[in-house]
């Protein structure tokens, strides 16, 4: 499923519409270059899902930690220290659990660790567009087989899409 999105309000937009469609146990797969939104899309997400604390990218601490309002935890992973190295001093059991939605910036230096399935989003900022330009590409799929993610991509397409309709409307 490919949406654009028009400015990083519009992604945060978008990160707001998934986690309300999101459920403990899920992981999010975040690629892209520097500064494709990674860290723009989290940070919707986070303030979707209840917190109220600034959602930073922990590329010193790798992982940080918010408590979610109501049960579980939002677990935010930058693994971008971790290329050539991979992630065996971290324990990813304690990561990827069942009380807590974690979504990983740069997982591809930490690929043999990532759980079985899990919904891939690939941020990109089409080529043609000055460095200044916030447009955006999300190419979302699912890794594996999980009826829970097919599930949350038909409902957001229903829900982007009607989204899309009524500001074209205005």
């Amino acid at each position: 499923m490919l949406i654009h999105t028009d400015s990083a309000q519009a992604t945060q937009e978008l990160a707001a519409i998934m986690a309300r469609y999101s459920k403990l146990g899920m992981v999010f797969r975040l690629d892209g270059t520097l500064g494709a939104g990674k860290t723009t899309f989290t940070q919707g997400f986070g303030r979707a899902m209840g917190i109220q604390r600034a959602v930073k990218s922990p590329t010193y601490t790798i992982v940080k930690e918010y408590d979610l309002p109501e049960e579980g935890q939002l677990i935010h992973i930058d693994a971008y220290r971790l290329e050539g190295v991979g992630g065996d001093s971290l324990d990813f059991n304690e990561l990827f659990r069942p009380d807590a939605i974690t979504l990983v910036e740069w997982a591809e230096f930490i690929e043999d660790d990532l759980p079985e399935s899990y919904l891939h989003i690939q941020i990109n900022r089409p080529e043609e567009l000055a460095e200044a330009e916030t447009r955006r590409i999300l190419d979302i799929s699912v890794q594996g087989s999980s009826a829970e993610y097919l599930t949350m991509i038909e409902k957001l397409q229903g829900d982007y899409v009607r989204k899309d309709a009524d500001l074209n409307e205005e």
